[in-house]
């Protein structure tokens, strides 16, 4: 999501909301330029990714790319990378 440096002054409550409710990474922007982003804070909980998910449902395309990198990073957290 890209927002205005104005936004975020006027109406920090929402972007800073996107973030922590939404997992949404915020790119400010300046004069149509990016200048800075906000992101979760990582080390999201399995619970509050859970909830995160449930908030945002996956299209089947972005689940299946999820599934995807999961089970390759099983693989390379058990040994199994190749």
């Amino acid at each position: 999501m890209k927002v205005t440096a104005t936004k975020l002054a006027n109406d920090s409550k929402a972007v800073l909301d996107q973030v922590h409710y939404k997992g949404q990474e915020i790119i400010v922007q300046r004069h149509g330029k990016p200048v800075a982003s906000i992101r979760p804070y990582p080390g999201v909980g399995a619970k509050e990714m859970l909830e995160i998910l449930q908030r945002n449902p996956l299209t089947p395309e972005e689940a299946e790319e999820l599934y995807a990198a999961t089970k390759e990073g099983a693989r390379a957290l058990h040994g199994n990378g190749h």
